[in-house]
C-alpha cells in the first residue's frame, strides 16, 4: 500500500528490547517491565520478532521458550509466531504498542531473499491486526561481506574474546585496518548494494501487504534514505547516531536537517545513546538527548538502557557493560524522560514551527521553538553558559517538575507565553 493512504501514526516514546521475545525475558518479568514503562508514561517498546541482534539462530540466547523463531534451512516455527503473537497481544492490552523488526541486517544473507519476503508475510499476517508498526531490519547495512561471522549459534561475546587487535601495537593496528580497508573498499561497495537492492524488495513486499507505518534501522552515518532505492516507501526517515561521545551535536542537528529537507515526513532516530552502555550516557546525557532531539524537531523518541535492551545478566553481551535488567529497572531516567515527554506532547510544542539554535564551538547553547502567537519554549543544557534567560515557567528536566527558580547550572526548560 502506498504509504500516503497509512494513517499517520502517534508521537510515541518508546523503550527498546530487542530480547523481549526470547526466553530471556519470562512472562512475569515482561509484564512488569511493560507495567513500569506504561507508568512512567512510555507508548511504544521496539523488539525483534526473529532473530535478535549480536547472535546465530541457533544460540540459546534467540530462542522463545518454545524455540527460535525459524532455522537455517529456512524453516519457520508457527509455535514461536503464536508465542509472539500472544505476548505483543498482552502488552497491546497494557497500553504499550509495539514495532516490530522483522530482522537484522545480514539475516537476509542467512535466509535468502526469497524467505525473508515469505517470514515477513508471515509476521503481517499473524500481527496486523493488532497495535503494531513494522521496522524493515534492524541495521540494515551491518556486517557487509562478514555475514557468516555469527553463524550458526556464536554471539558477538565469542568474537569480542577472540579479537587479537588490541593486544597489537596501535600504528600497527591502524595500518592493518587501513590496509584491509583499500582492499575491500571496491568489493564492499558492491556488495552494499546489492545488500541495500535485497532490502528495497523486501520493502516492496511489505509494503503491498500492510498499511501499518513502516520503518528502517540503519547503522550510523546513514539514513534510511540511503539504505534503500524506494523510501518513498517508508514511514519516516529514521536514523542511529549511536553510542559515542562525538555524535552529541548528530541529536540536534540530524533532525533540524531533515525537517528542513523533508518538512512532510516525520524524523526518529531509533537508536542514540542506551543509558549505562559501556558504563556511560547516564541520567544528564539522557535528558540533553530527548530535549536535544525533540526541540530540534524529532518527531517521536526512542531511549534504550543497556540491561533492558539485551535482558543482561551481567555476562551476555557484557562486552557492552555488565548492567543487568534488573539494575537498569531501577534506573530513574525513564521516569524523569516520561515527565519530559508529557510536558512537551501536552504543552504542543511540536507545533510550534519557528526554531532557533545558538551553538559555540560545536555545542549547543540553547535551542528555542516559537509560534506566531509569541509563545515560545526553551532549552538549554546548560545554565552557566547563558547570560540571560528567558522568562516564563521554569521545568527542570533532572527533577521531572516545574519550579519557582532556576539553577545556576545545569539544564532547563523555560517556557514563556
Amino acid at each position: 500500500m502506498n504509504n500516503a493512504e497509512r494513517p499517520i501514526f502517534e508521537r510515541f516514546l518508546c523503550d527498546t528490547w530487542w530480547y523481549g521475545l526470547t526466553q530471556r525475558v519470562d512472562d512475569k518479568k515482561l509484564e512488569e517491565l511493560a507495567k513500569l514503562r506504561v507508568q512512567q508514561g512510555f507508548t511504544t517498546v521496539q523488539m525483534v520478532v526473529g532473530i535478535p541482534p549480536e547472535v546465530g539462530p541457533e544460540n540459546p540466547s534467540a530462542s522463545s521458550e518454545v524455540g527460535p523463531a525459524w532455522n537455517l534451512r529456512g524453516e519457520f516455527n508457527q509455535g514461536y509466531l503464536q508465542y509472539s503473537r500472544d505476548r505483543v497481544q498482552h502488552l497491546n492490552s497494557l497500553g504499550l504498542s509495539t514495532i516490530l523488526y522483522g530482522a537484522w541486517g545480514q539475516q537476509i544473507e542467512w535466509l535468502g531473499e526469497k524467505r525473508m519476503k515469505d517470514w515477513w508475510s508471515e509476521i503481517v499476517k499473524n500481527f496486523d491486526d493488532l497495535d503494531v508498526m513494522y521496522c524493515l531490519s534492524g541495521e540494515s547495512d551491518i556486517w557487509i561481506g562478514e555475514e557468516k561471522k555469527l553463524l550458526p549459534d556464536r554471539s558477538t561475546d565469542e568474537l569480542n574474546a577472540v579479537r587479537l587487535m588490541p593486544f597489537l601495537h596501535p600504528r600497527l593496528v591502524y595500518m592493518g585496518k587501513r590496509l584491509i580497508n583499500m582492499v575491500n573498499q571496491s568489493l564492499n561497495e558492491g556488495r552494499k548494494a546489492e545488500r541495500r537492492n535485497k532490502w528495497s524488495r523486501v520493502l516492496t513486499h511489505v509494503s503491498s501487504l500492510t498499511d501499518k507505518p513502516i520503518f528502517i534501522h540503519v547503522l550510523p552515518n546513514i539514513t534510511s534514505k540511503e539504505a534503500v532505492n524506494n523510501p518513498k516507501l517508508l514511514d519516516a526517515i529514521t536514523v542511529q547516531t549511536g553510542h559515542s561521545d562525538t555524535t552529541r551535536r548528530l541529536l540536534w542537528e540530524l533532525p533540524l536537517e531533515s525537517v528542513r529537507q523533508n518538512p512532510d515526513k516525520p524524523f526518529i532516530n531509533l537508536e542514540p545513546w542506551y543509558e549505562g552502555i559501556t558504563g556511560r550516557f547516564k541520567t544528564e546525557d539522557q535528558l540533553y538527548a530527548y530535549w536535544a532531539s525533540m526541540m530540534a524537531g524529532a518527531y517521536a523518541y526512542c531511549y534504550g538502557a543497556h540491561g533492558v535492551w539485551n535482558a543482561g545478566d551481567g555476562k551476555f553481551l557484557a562486552h557492552w557493560g555488565k548492567q543487568t535488567l534488573g539494575e537498569a529497572m531501577k534506573l530513574k531516567t525513564p521516569q524523569l524522560i516520561g515527565a519530559s515527554h508529557k510536558l512537551f506532547i501536552e504543552s504542543g510544542f511540536a507545533g510550534y514551527s519557528q526554531v532557533e539554535v545558538e551553538e559555540k564551538d560545536g555545542e549547543l547553547v540553547k535551542i528555542s521553538r516559537s509560534n506566531n502567537k509569541g509563545a515560545m519554549v526553551t532549552y538549554i543544557p546548560d545554565t552557566s553558559l547563558v547570560d540571560e534567560l528567558p522568562e516564563g515557567d521554569i521545568f527542570l528536566p533532572l527533577r521531572g517538575e516545574l519550579v519557582k527558580t532556576s539553577p545556576r547550572v545545569g539544564q532547563v526548560v523555560i517556557i514563556s507565553h
